[in-house]
């Protein structure tokens, strides 16, 4: 019984920590694979092998429960303080002292384009790359260290209790009650002009993005925190936006990599 107990508590804690969800993970990934072109899906394939990218797209929040990769927690986020203009905000990442997502991302991409890396360091490094690129596109990622990225931040959700990252992590993607290859297809709309556009975005400017939603949300659940079924048809759009972004921006990184 206690077994069973621990087995469970464990897979609820790793459920936790999951962020866009596993659903919004697999979609951001899923909408990228739409997106490479044939060079590059061979290299992540003969990297990769039977996996795709999907399937690894969580694979950085379900290490997060070994101890040996305690460290990586910090990968998944950027903290600042609020009401940041773009020259404040640009600076204030640049001058982060320790590891975050805007400095992994820049470490992985340059693992997997050098040479002397192994073929392990390479796959850890895409896996960790298509996982975090997904991340900062959640706006909550991008947000406070004193309430820990909307997580002590409390609100109700159709009379249910939650908090405000978790409610875009996975809160809103569960209403729209689709598996990750339908809501990819179903968010799969760019238009070869808004493809071009979001891929040629510096990376601080796709961080900014998420940043700039994350204030209004603050600002909103300060206001009211019980929200209805009006908040999911206020904000459904920017959430599908923020991830049809990670795709196309995922995608974009990745054939500049692999097919240069």
């Amino acid at each position: 019984m206690k077994k069973r107990l621990y087995i469970t508590v464990f897979i609820l804690s790793s459920i936790a920590l999951i962020s866009w969800g596993v659903t919004g993970h697999h979609t951001v990934a899923k909408i990228a694979e739409n997106h490479l072109t044939p060079k590059t899906q061979a290299a992540i394939k003969e990297l990769l092998g039977k996996e795709t990218l999907p399937e690894v797209s969580t694979w950085a929040d379900e290490i997060r429960s070994n101890p040996d990769y305690k460290f990586t927690g910090a990968y998944h986020y950027v903290n600042l303080p609020a009401g940041l203009n773009f020259e404040q905000f640009v600076t204030a990442i640049k001058a982060l002292p320790m590891d975050n997502a805007y400095k992994i991302i820049q470490k992985c991409e340059m693992d997997i384009a050098n040479p002397q890396k192994s073929k392990q360091a390479k796959v850890t490094a895409l896996k960790f790359l298509v996982h975090v690129i997904g991340d900062i596109h959640q706006p909550m990622h991008v947000s406070h260290a004193e309430d820990k990225g909307g997580n002590d931040i409390q609100i109700t959700f159709n009379g249910d209790g939650s908090n405000l990252h978790s409610l875009w992590d996975s809160g809103l993607i569960e209403q729209e009650d689709l598996s990750y290859e339908k809501m990819a297809v179903a968010y799969d709309t760019a238009t070869p002009a808004q493809i071009t556009k979001w891929q040629s975005d510096n990376l601080l400017i796709w961080l900014w993005e998420s940043y700039q939603v994350a204030e209004i949300l603050y600002k909103e659940a300060a206001e009211n925190p019980k929200f209805e079924k009006e908040y999911y048809d206020e904000h459904i759009a920017t959430l599908q936006n923020r991830i049809l972004k990670g795709g196309i921006r995922l995608a974009g990184v990745l054939n500049g990599l692999f097919d240069k």
